[in-house]
């Protein structure tokens, strides 16, 4: 699995240090994730980083592996020197979506795991395959499932059919040229919009080469109303399939 672009672009351009989407490449390119933390959260700005790392380093989500998650990230706040104000903002918690990606290279296949609305669609020859979670841009308009640092809001991942629920496997062996977008909310919807109405902003993206490149494309759209006004993040993947007539095939 090759990471082809990465790129994100603030809600507010002139400040990006408030941009609250979060992803992590493993060094052995077999896993990424993608986490958009929600704005009126207390600090998902780390808690979105924490779980797109902590993907990289186990990718079975499990009840314990979001309470390892919750430790890390109360160990990184001092209740008692906070505010009373920010004392009620912690407890009210932090939430955060997870696109978390792991690709199986002897079986030609690519997992993906989404809790919320952030979306990673499967393209072949520059054209939509399929979508996870959803397929239908209607969707996002819907209340989403967040991961969140309030263990009690977090129960649907201990449950039967929690991978049935949130899990897919892409099988890639019949595809010549696939590629994976993995994408925070604002611009999924956008993209989607775009692939299933045969606009050409879909194909844009498979062809994005810098995050300035990006950055025109969102502001444009946002200028034209065709983009809701968040944070978005675009990250593109490409895999080797095999062989094809003796010869390696991307």
């Amino acid at each position: 699995m090759k990471r082809e672009f990465s790129g994100t672009v603030p809600k507010d351009p002139g400040c990006p240090e408030a941009n609250e989407d979060k992803f992590a490449f493993s060094d052995d390119g077999k896993r990424l994730a993608l986490c958009d933390g929600a704005s009126e959260s207390y600090d998902s700005k780390l808690w979105a980083d924490l779980l797109a790392r902590r993907f990289i380093s186990d990718p079975k989500v499990r009840p314990e592996w979001v309470a390892a998650a919750l430790s890390e990230y109360s160990a990184a706040h001092d209740f008692q020197l906070m505010s009373w104000s920010k004392q009620a903002a912690y407890e009210r918690g932090s939430f955060a979506t997870l696109i978390g990606v792991e690709y199986f290279g002897e079986h030609h296949a690519v997992e993906v795991l989404a809790i919320g609305d952030t979306i990673a669609l499967l393209a072949n020859s520059g054209k939509l395959i399929r979508g996870w979670p959803f397929e239908d841009p209607e969707k996002f308009k819907e209340r989403p499932t967040l991961l969140a640092t309030v263990s009690g809001h977090n129960d649907f991942i201990g449950v039967g059919g929690f991978w049935t629920s949130h899990g897919r496997t892409f099988h890639l062996k019949d595809l010549e040229a696939p590629r994976l977008l993995c994408m925070t909310d604002a611009l999924g919807e956008w993209a989607l919009k775009e692939a299933l109405s045969g606009g050409a902003g879909f194909t844009e993206l498979l062809s994005m080469q810098s995050e300035d490149q990006l950055s025109e494309l969102v502001l444009r759209e946002r200028s034209e109303k065709r983009m809701r006004v968040d944070d978005s993040t675009l990250l593109v993947l490409s895999f080797e399939c095999g062989l094809k007539d003796g010869l390696p095939v991307a």
